[in-house]
């Protein structure tokens, strides 16, 4: 019942704010096909979310969690201002992530001589020994992606990637804003 209700409050939003741009007989389509778009973005966003949880998991991680450690990895000495901007998360949540990461011995936290105002993290080499974060990496991966297209065709494959890159250069070059 809730889910038919933010359904229809979503539909009509799109629907008013095409009214301004679109003609009326394409008002109707534009607007089913802005919908299904957004539903269905939605539901590769929770899948994703529920195969990472899962992924997470068999570490003995939260999502969250786990993806700090993977972004520590690729970019290890990076400040916390900057992880909370590259995960779009607030500086908050990110801190309290990273706080029980180093409980557990996962993170380390480094103050510069030049520059003590600043933290610099990364994942400790304690960690780093006992696990190898780039088979982490590539098991999530494989879990999440490979899987699901080693059995397809490769065109197949090639026109879903075709398809969401031009999807994405639509969105961005959009200045409707």
């Amino acid at each position: 019942m809730v889910k038919k209700v933010l359904q229809n409050n979503t539909r009509k939003v799109i629907k008013m704010s095409l009214k301004k741009n679109l003609p009326i007989k394409n008002d109707e389509l534009v607007s089913d096909q802005a919908f299904e778009i957004i539903q269905l973005l939605k539901n590769i966003q929770k899948i994703i979310r529920t195969k990472f949880e899962k992924c997470a998991k068999k570490y003995g991680f939260t999502s969250p969690q786990l993806a700090v450690i993977f972004h520590l990895y690729k970019m290890p000495s990076i400040t916390l201002n900057e992880l909370s901007n590259h995960m779009m998360l607030t500086k908050s949540t990110v801190s309290g992530i990273i706080d029980r990461l180093a409980k557990r011995g996962v993170v380390t936290r480094e103050i510069p001589e030049d520059n003590r105002r600043i933290v610099r993290l990364s994942i400790s080499e304690e960690f780093k020994k006992d696990n190898d974060i780039a088979i982490m990496k590539q098991h999530f991966l494989s879990d999440f992606i490979s899987n699901t297209i080693k059995d397809m065709e490769p065109k197949e494959v090639d026109k879903i990637i075709n398809n969401l890159n031009e999807f994405s250069l639509a969105l961005k070059n959009d200045d409707s804003d």
